[in-house]
This record gives C-alpha cells, structure tokens and sequence, in this order.
C-alpha cells in the first residue's frame, strides 16, 4: 500500500481517527487469559490421567486411555502456546501504533498552515507575500514527507504482525470409549472452546475488513445511495472521495477573490458586457460554454449532431450511432446567464453513447437575452409537449440541473395546469427551486460555490413582470399533482438543498411520486462537477428509463 499519494490531511486522519490502541491492549489481555485457562486446563489434565494410570489403574485399558488423552493434552498444550503468541503479537501492534501515533503531524498544524496559505494567497495581490507563501508550501512538504514515512513505517510493521497469527482450524475429536454423559460433556466443552477461538478470529478479519471497506470509501467515496421516498425520514449520507474534497478545499477561496475583484456583483447584472460576451457563443470560450458540443466531442463517439428550432428556441439534438427511440429533453443550468459549459456536452452525448438515447437540448434565451420565467417557461412547456406528441410520453424524460431543474419541474407543472399529457419521468439534479431565497436555513450552509446576494438578485431579473413566488418563477410553490415519477438530487454543501426539504415535505403531504438522493459532503450541482457524480449516472440513467 502507498501512502506517498495521500496528503498529511488524510494520512494523519487515518492514523488518529480511530480507538487508538486500547482494543488491541484489550485483546491481549483476552488472549493472555485463553492462555492461562488452556494451560492450566492441560496441567490439570495430564496430572489426572498420569496418576491414574502410575497408582492404581493398570493394564490394556489404562495404557489406550493414556495413549488417547495424550492427544488432548498436547493440544491444550498447544493452543496455551498459540494464545499467548496472539498476546504478544497483539502487544506488538499496540506498540507499533503508539510509535507511529506519537510521530504523525498533527491535524491542527496541518490546518493551520493551509490556513496560512490561503490567508497569503488572498492578500498576495502585489506578490509580496511570495517568500513567505513558499515557505509555507516546503513546511507543507515536509509534513507529508514525515506523514508518509510514519504511515509506510507502521503498515510493514501491522502487516508483519497479521502475517504471523496462526491459524486456529483443529479440529477436536471426543475421547472413545467414555461414558455418554461424561463424553457428551467433553464434547461440548471442546466444541464451545473451539467456536470461541473460530469467532475471536472471524471477528478479527472481520475487522479487517470493515477497516479496509472505510479506507477505500475515504478514498474513492461511497457508492451511489439510492433515492428515498417523500414520506420516508431522510438525510444527507455517504462520503465524499478525496478528489473532492481537495476540490472543495480549492473552491474556499473563489467566493472571497469573486467578491474582493467585484466580479460577483458584475455577473449579477444582466446588462453587463462580461454576460454579453458570454452568451456570444464566439470560439474559443464557446469551446468551454457555448451552444454546441466541442469540436470533434461527437464525432469521436460516433454520433450526429442536429440544430433545429422548436417553439421558439434553438434546439441541439444529439443522435447516438444507434437510437433506441427513447427520448430525453435535458435543460441546461447556469443560473439562467450562462450557456451550458462543456461538462453539460459531456455529460449529455454519454448519456446518448451509453443508453442510445437522442438527447435534445434547447438553447433556452437567457437574462442578458430578454429570457424571463414568462417567456421560456411556456416555450419548454411547448418543447416537451411536442416530443410526447411526436414520440410518445412513455418515450419521454426530462433531466435538468440547477436553473435547469428549475425550469424543466416548473415546465412540467405547467404542462399539467394546460391539461397536456406529461413526460415518463424527471430527474432534477441541485435544481433552483426558490430564487426568492428566503428559506432562514439557508444561513446555516457552507456553500463554497454560491453566493446568496447575486442569486436573489438574478432571480428578481428572472422574474420580469411575474412575482417571485410565481410558480412560474419558483416552482416550489407550484402544484406537485400530476407530476411523472421525479428524482431530486441535492448536497449539503448546496445554498439551494434546504428547500428540497421544503419539497419533500410538500410532496410526502399530497403523496406525489418524489424521491429524494441526499449526498453528505457534496457541493451544488456535484453530479456534474465532481467525479463522485461518475457512481450515479447508471441510477440516473435508469431512473430517465434509458438504462441499456
């Protein structure tokens, strides 16, 4: 095993956060009392049948009974011998943790320095903090150096002492030739000493296992949780992998730098150049975000692209090598002022290579564009409809992220106030339910990507001439009957997930077909965003009903 690719953060947390060495102290002691039980138990034993057989019983029987309890005397012999090895190899390991705990960095050294870091990283506007920001990088350094020396030191030494546990598979056998009762007796006392020593060490591997089990999810994350419904208690579970929260950790300081430079407020004005020069769809930035797939992203799997116009909007089909007539209407996030980035394209034309599922994607107007809730909601309406028409609505589904979410739950309900037949299902992955914003809870999030003032003030934008709370606008304040089966992804690190438990109380009151996924540690819109994203495409895939 290497620990050289792990940060202090994760080598010292592995080492420290645990019961330390009092279960293997524990341990032991148990085993030092196995020994001593044995031990006596085959003194006791031999000294019976030595004195039997040397006094007063004499002859064939004595001499077979002698022979034949020999046996079981050296196994208690030997199983003393064993148990009290167990002790000390249990000792030894203690020892070795000890050692190791009392070398390993401190987690609140390691934290303060990155600590530092970033304090210097923020102020070093001039470059003057370049010395002190490289001294504490080589600090940095040395810590994970010390880290993984500690780690690597401690894991041959645990490995070795593992390696060297006996096993405990003899068999016992009764003695022949003894009463029924007397035997029986024997018999079950042999098999519970037996048993006890097969459950010490299943117990053992066991542990091993669950411990193996948590290092590999603090590194890789938890696998996909499967969604719950409405009516169910639910919490945000699982472990985030370590890819992302080192991109967590690198997104702290965005916020900060966004609000210091005055970029944040700029982007929440719709008349500003920088969104006009985004939405432009001029190459090379519509390479990353822009209105079509990158160049040569299709063509490298196999698939066609279409432009067209539906209901007013723009449309981007993407047509796998073979379709399998399953349709899914995927309405982009962006806070309603960018296009969709090149992780949207991503995403969508696997989605098409994997299932063989035509994706369509409409380039809905933007803010900057004169796109408001009144205008767009309508036409995707409209876009939807026209694919169950065309298609079939068992042939349907609808994804959406973010503002995308928004707008494909608020389509949807529209839809269902015109009377209009509805799409098969609706996955809503961080979806902006509320641009109002005005839940209290969500003071209480740690939401390194958002910030709250410029997303109200982009919502009002959004609003136009509606009201905030407009169903139109916001959806959650819409009607949930009718509804498609509907799966909602959120993360605790999302300024947006405390009113997806707004929802899921409103959908478990009317008993609408809801299901919520609540994933602990995760940011806004990490299905996109984060390589964790990567275990749930198979469920979300499944749950559009384009699983292959």
């Amino acid at each position: 095993m290497s620990f050289s690719v792990w940060p202090p953060e994760v080598n010292s947390l592995l080492l420290r956060d645990g019961p330390g060495s009092g279960p293997l102290l524990q341990a032991a002691a148990a085993w030092d009392g196995i020994g001593s039980e044995l031990s006596s138990a085959a003194k006791a034993f031999g000294s019976i049948t030595s004195d039997l057989a040397g006094l007063a019983w004499q002859g064939p029987a004595s001499v077979s009974m002698t022979t034949v309890a020999a046996r079981y005397v050296h196994w208690l012999g030997g199983a003393a011998a064993q148990a009290e090895q167990s002790a000390a190899q249990a000792r030894a390991a203690a020892i070795a943790y000890e050692a190791a705990l009392a070398t390993i960095v401190d987690p609140g050294l390691i934290a303060a320095n990155r600590g530092q870091l970033v304090s210097l990283a923020i102020s070093n506007l001039f470059g003057q903090n370049a010395p002190a920001i490289a001294a504490a990088e080589a600090a940095y350094e040395q810590m994970w150096a010390q880290d993984v020396a500690v780690m690597s030191g401690y894991h041959a030494s645990a490995s070795a002492t593992v390696a060297r546990l006996a096993s405990w598979a003899q068999p016992l056998e009764i003695l022949p030739g003894l009463p029924g009762e007397l035997a029986s007796a024997l018999d079950n006392g042999f098999a519970l000493i037996q048993q006890e020593i097969q459950q010490t060490t299943t117990a053992l591997a066991t542990g091993f296992t669950q411990a193996s089990n948590t290092l590999l999810t603090g590194i890789f994350g938890s696998p996909a949780n499967p969604p719950f419904a409405a009516t169910q208690t639910g919490t945000f579970t699982g472990t985030p992998s370590l890819a992302t929260r080192f991109e967590e950790a690198a997104l702290w300081p965005v916020k900060p730098l966004l609000s210091l430079s005055g970029l944040e407020t700029q982007l929440a004005v719709p008349g500003n150049p920088l969104l006009t020069l985004i939405a432009s769809d001029v190459p090379p930035l519509s390479w990353f975000i822009g209105n079509s797939p990158p160049p040569l992203l299709n063509l490298l799997l196999g698939e066609t692209v279409q432009y067209t116009t539906s209901n007013g909007m723009s449309v981007v089909q993407i047509t796998p090598a073979h379709p399998t007539g399953e349709y899914v209407v995927a309405i982009h996030g962006g806070g309603f002022v960018l296009p969709p980035s090149f992780l949207h394209w991503i995403n969508y034309s696997v989605m098409a290579y994997q299932t063989g599922a035509t994706v369509q994607v409409p380039i809905y107007p933007l803010v900057q564009e004169g796109g408001t809730a009144g205008i767009v909601v309508p036409q995707m309406a409209g876009l939807i409809s026209t694919q169950i028409t065309q298609h079939g609505a068992s042939n349907v589904s609808v994804i959406g992220d973010s503002a995308g979410g928004n707008l494909a739950l608020a389509a949807v309900q529209y839809m269902v106030g015109q009377g209009d037949p509805v799409p098969a299902s609706m996955v809503l992955l961080s979806p902006w339910l509320d641009v109002g914003m005005t839940n209290p809870n969500i003071a209480f999030v740690q939401d390194p990507l958002l910030p709250l003032g410029p997303a109200q003030q982009i919502g009002r934008a959004w609003a136009g001439n509606l009201a905030v709370n407009d169903p139109r606008v916001s959806p959650l304040y819409g009607s949930l009957n009718g509804l498609p089966p509907t799966y909602v992804y959120s993360g605790n690190l999302d300024i947006l997930a405390p009113d997806v438990f707004i929802l899921q109380q409103n959908a478990a009151a009317l008993g609408a077909p809801i299901s919520f996924v609540l994933a602990n540690g995760q940011i806004h819109d990490w299905i996109l965003l984060t390589l964790d994203g990567l275990h749930y495409l198979p469920q979300i895939n499944q749950e559009l009903g384009i699983a292959a």
